[in-house]
């Protein structure tokens, strides 16, 4: 079974047990985690969430069948260099629908690098997962992740007021969607071609 996809620069791959010590590090920055309701986390808590996806994985590839969450790490292609990590989350009362979530380390912020993760994420959801919707959300004040998800053709769908508290205030949360049928099928054509 596949656990590997290639664009031009970057490889996406299920997250190993290596990866937990990259991702724990990424999360333990504030400036990673200054817009996530969650962090800066001990190292130990990262592994904490994280081992449980490393475990379902095992098993999918084990039983020969795609696992129930799709966890990622973002490496660059040519170098191998641990760029960040993202992962569409099943929904358990909606099957066919995921959250998206993505982090990249600061080093590589402003590349691009978001943007391709999400456009991953939707050409794996709707081709390989068989998702019928995308949920996505973003801080109110991350303008950069909400112009990210509205790039990849998310639509805004609401505003939680003061959802999260984090780091001594609160934050709205920007709620948005993308349907199976709002994604074209010359793109996710063009996407195929993309992510070999």
């Amino acid at each position: 079974m596949q656990t590997t996809w290639t664009s031009p620069s970057l490889t996406f791959s299920y997250v190993t047990l290596e990866d937990l010590t990259p991702i724990s590090e990424m999360l333990t920055k504030e400036t990673v985690c200054r817009w996530l309701f969650f962090g800066p986390n001990l190292p130990e808590v990262t592994h904490a969430y994280f081992l449980p996806f490393l475990d379902e994985n095992a098993l999918a590839l084990a039983e020969d069948r795609l696992p129930s969450n799709f966890v990622f790490t973002i490496r660059n292609r040519k170098t191998k260099a641990f760029i960040g990590q993202c992962a569409l989350i099943a929904d358990e009362f909606s099957p066919g629908a995921y959250l998206v979530g993505y982090q990249i380390d600061d080093p590589f912020w402003n590349k691009g690098i978001g943007s391709e993760a999400v456009t991953f994420l939707i050409w794996f959801a709707f081709r390989i997962a068989g998702a019928y919707r995308l949920n996505a959300d973003t801080a109110a004040g991350n303008q950069g992740s909400a112009r990210v998800l509205e790039k990849g053709g998310f639509v805004p769908e609401g505003r939680q007021r003061k959802y999260w508290h984090a780091r001594g205030g609160y934050h709205d949360r920007l709620l948005f969607g993308l349907l199976t049928e709002e994604v074209k099928e010359d793109v996710l054509a063009t996407l195929d071609r993309l992510f070999s």
